[in-house]
């Protein structure tokens, strides 16, 4: 009968694991490489990439903005709209009469106070989302995919809402508000706009805005200051070489030096600083174009080249005598157009002004960006320098020097109902949209304004530059 049981003598000869020459062995660890491919490099003897498993940090790494960046928003009290024209009255005087003083057995002279009535237009944001159905149902690295895009839709919201606080203009994009650029400029004492020149924020120009929000006609108290977080930096060092801050007890804590500038005692009562993101330096202008082809505008034309014809009201002074040039970009609510580099340089004297040009692209903007370099700056280093409102095809522009490029804004402000709210008619809300395929889509919308009940209770910085010396990001 034959054998039906399988021992080790039936395996005598045979190469299997363990008993194959030495020189074969290797041959297998030589084959067999994880190599370090981020995708497939295809089917190929000794590749080991489809026995790799892919190696993913559960966390999300955020490296854009984050929440506490948004500053002015949560700081503004937010106030119920129940009309898309919100109105409010201003008492503007308590009576205008200098005869307070009688003499005996007179009859006081009559007074009467004075009121406005002034309003505020609802403007509206908001964004669309959407997921597939199938990315819906996978099992995502980062929790559910949905709730990951709301999150994100509402932070895309935020940055917008916080940038619009401060430099919304329904006068360049018509479905803006008015942020509180426009409306202390248009609504405050020509005195409460402070021009820095190029010059940085510094302790005695704070006091010196205090003074005036304090002073008549204004009344006010500044306990804030929104800035860019280069000038911030500026302030704060300017405080450290009269080394004008507490020691702790015994010399310094735990082996650090230097101090958080938060704040300090202005002559009117402490004024708090707040540096934020999304207060900027006038920057490069885009290489490209940004948004929709199809609705953002096309790259506008030069109709008039640059001339410099003296002008009244000049702010070219002998010291700003030289060749500057120009790039133009032309704006609208859905993006920007590629930059146009105007005919130059132009040569300015003092007394003179810049005057030129500009008609429409293929698609006509609402506005333009207006880029310009330093005196005698070469061309590639254009740096922003004012947005003007698109009046007609051409647009006439001039410059007079009264915006420097590459500068940033700051405000000192009251911050607190007496001095501005924002009127809501809707909260953040997320609206579901119809299902017209495969995806599921919606709308993250908020409606709403700023008002500035008391303009003249702020201040506005323009043309706020760097410290001499300053280096890296900021502005420089």
């Amino acid at each position: 009968m034959e054998n039906a049981f399988v021992s080790w003598r039936d395996y005598e000869g045979l190469d299997g694991f363990g008993s194959a020459p030495a020189a074969e062995v290797q041959e297998l660890r030589k084959a067999l490489v994880a190599g370090q491919d981020l995708n497939n490099p295809g089917t190929s003897a000794g590749a080991g990439f489809p026995l790799r498993i892919e190696s993913l940090e559960r966390t999300l790494k955020v490296v854009t903005f984050r929440m506490d960046d948004v500053r002015l928003w949560k700081a503004i009290t937010r106030m119920p709209a129940y009309n898309t024209v919100e109105e409010y009255n201003r008492l503007r005087s308590y009576g205008s009469s200098q005869a307070a003083f009688i003499g005996e057995g007179d009859l006081p002279e009559g007074d009467d106070s004075t009121y406005s009535r002034e309003f505020t237009v609802i403007k509206y944001v908001g964004t669309r989302r959407s997921v597939s159905h199938q990315m819906s149902l996978i099992r995502p690295a980062h929790g559910p995919v949905i709730a990951q895009e709301t999150v994100n839709g509402t932070a895309h919201l935020l940055k917008q809402i916080e940038q619009a606080l401060f430099f919304g203009d329904s006068t360049l994009i018509p479905v803006q508000w008015d942020g509180l650029k426009k409306l202390i400029t248009d609504g405050a004492p020509a005195a409460n706009v402070i021009d820095l020149r190029g010059g940085p924020l510094s302790e005695d120009i704070l006091n010196d805005a205090a003074l005036t929000v304090k002073t008549y006609p204004n009344h006010g108290r500044l306990t804030d200051v929104h800035c860019a977080d280069g000038a911030y930096s500026d302030l704060a060092k300017s405080f450290y070489p009269a080394e004008r801050f507490p020691m702790q007890p015994g010399g310094y804590q735990d082996g650090m030096v230097g101090l958080q500038i938060k704040g300090f005692h202005s002559m009117v009562g402490p004024v708090m600083f707040n540096p934020n993101t999304f207060i900027e330096f006038g920057a490069a202008p885009n290489s490209a174009q940004i948004g929709d082809p199809a609705k953002a505008p096309g790259i506008p034309t030069e109709d008039v080249a640059p001339a410099a014809p003296t002008l009244a009201n000049s702010q070219f002074f002998a010291s700003d005598a030289g060749d500057y040039r120009y790039k133009v970009v032309a704006i609208n609510r859905y993006g920007k157009s590629a930059p146009l580099a105007l005919t130059g340089p132009v040569t300015v004297q003092a007394g003179d002004g810049v005057t030129f040009s500009i008609g429409d692209g293929a698609i006509a903007g609402t506005a333009y960006e207006l880029y310009r370099t330093k005196k005698d700056g070469a061309a590639g280093t254009e740096k922003l320098y004012a947005t003007k409102a698109r009046t007609a095809d051409p647009t006439p522009l001039v410059d007079l020097n009264a915006d420097l490029p590459g500068m940033s804004t700051a405000f000192g402000i009251q911050q607190n109902l007496e001095y501005f709210s924002f009127k809501q008619l809707c909260p953040f809300v997320k609206i579901p949209l119809a299902t017209l395929d495969t995806s599921i889509r919606w709308m993250q919308l908020l409606y709403g304004a700023p008002t500035i009940y008391a303009p003249g209770k702020s201040v506005l910085f323009k043309n706020v530059g760097r410290a001499v010396g300053s280096v890296g990001g900021g502005g420089v």
